[in-house]
């Protein structure tokens, strides 16, 4: 694929870490030590989401990648009167994300879990590879959250991209309705349905394979 390389990250540097304002200003002004602030500050909180999203961690440095050289080549379109800079950034990352999952091929055939029958659901549960429950009264009695491990891991996997993205931009993020329909570019009711189905299928899953008490935590 032909494209671009990401500016050079200078090794050292003198400038002091700046406001989200100040270092985006200077990378439109082509500000190499602002652009490797800027990248050292939010390359890793957008690497962790894509991972997430994409499920394919090869294909998560060049969507990163792509994200910053965007941000460097239209820094001067940022509009701070809009909104944050970390939701335009994770706006461009959740963009370049889907194109690589086009180019793979991935997002078209990644079906949303909304849309499986009971039989396909039930198939994907007993897949080799899926974690075996635990005792849900046991001492592995979890709650919902990022830290569940690796049957939480196992249900998002299951989720459509879009799901996963709403899950985990509200949860790993911090991010409010209003801000994750900015970032992936879709009507506010979109995001809470989008909520609604993934929470419902999380918990699905989860209390199907005996975590009971991370499924209902936050109902």
């Amino acid at each position: 694929m032909n494209q671009q390389p990401v500016p050079p990250r200078p090794v050292a540097g003198t400038a002091a870490a700046g406001s989200d304002l100040d270092l985006i200003r200077a990378v439109a002004r082509k500000d190499r030590q602002a652009f490797k602030q800027l990248y050292d500050r939010y390359a890793p909180r957008i690497g962790s989401y894509l991972l997430k999203f994409l499920k394919r961690p090869e294909l998560v440095d060049e969507a990163v990648n792509d994200t910053m050289l965007a941000v460097w080549q239209n820094a001067d379109r940022f509009d701070p009167a809009a909104g944050q800079l970390s939701t335009w950034l994770f706006g461009i990352a959740h963009h370049k994300g889907l194109k690589v999952l086009r180019q793979t091929g991935k997002f078209r055939a990644d079906q949303s879990i909304d849309t499986l029958p009971p039989a396909a659901l039930d198939e994907a549960e007993d897949r080799e590879d899926a974690p075996q429950a635990a005792a849900p009264h046991g001492p592995e009695q979890t709650v919902m959250g990022w830290e569940l491990g690796g049957i939480l891991k196992w249900a998002l996997d299951q989720l459509s991209p879009e799901h996963r993205s709403v899950i985990e931009l509200t949860f790993g993020e911090e991010r409010s309705y209003p801000e994750i329909a900015e970032i992936v570019g879709c009507p506010l009711n979109t995001v809470k349905t989008r909520m609604f189905h993934a929470r419902k299928k999380l918990a699905q899953l989860l209390a199907r394979r005996g975590y009971w008490d991370a499924a209902t935590a936050k109902e």
